[in-house]
């Protein structure tokens, strides 16, 4: 048996679910098609083939999103995803608000923060993992996953406002920025 098939069969379901998080379930298996035809055309991959086939899949996905209408139905459809993900509270108040609270949190992150915090919690990868699928050095992603979950931390303090990520932490801060541009 050839070594992309034997990969193929090991981490087909993974990256379809993968795909299924992040997309409406009836195109998700056509992405998963492209992702493994992309995969084929740059065989062999460098050590754990799961996170650089989530790589793929991550750009297969972006680039659906972008070739499709950039009205709020991408919204709606990414929160409904998520929102069948969420586990089970004990009170029909938790069941919605637990969850709805950290959907609505997590979508005012960028979405590179998303995708952080997806692949580390959803997809259960290390930061050494992440990196192969977001393509960036280990030190990187641990950094990108730290910061991620201090903006999703202050969006859930602020209750729903957008976290304050893109303005200067102290007026220090804001004077060197201005001064060295």
């Amino acid at each position: 048996m050839h070594e992309f098939e034997l990969s193929y069969r090991e981490n087909y379901r993974a990256v379809l679910a993968y795909l299924r998080r992040r997309s409406d379930g009836q195109i998700a298996e056509d992405l998963c098609a492209e992702v493994f035809a992309r995969a084929w055309r740059g065989w062999p991959p460098q050590g754990n083939h799961l996170p650089w086939l989530y790589g793929i899949a991550h750009n297969v996905i972006l680039e659906h999103y972008r070739g499709r209408d950039r009205d709020n139905s991408r919204d709606s459809e990414l929160i409904s995803v998520h929102s069948r993900t969420g586990q089970a509270a004990q009170s029909a108040e938790e069941i919605v608000t637990g969850p709805m609270r950290i959907l609505d949190a997590l979508a005012t992150l960028a979405e590179a923060d998303q995708e952080v915090l997806r692949l580390h919690t959803w997809e259960a990868l290390s930061p050494e993992q992440m990196a192969v699928a977001l393509q960036v050095s280990p030190a990187t992603a641990r950094v990108r996953l730290h910061r991620a979950r201090k903006r999703l931390e202050e969006a859930l303090r602020l209750d729903g406002e957008p976290p304050a990520t893109k303005a200067p932490h102290n007026k220090a801060q804001h004077d060197w920025k201005v001064n060295n541009r």
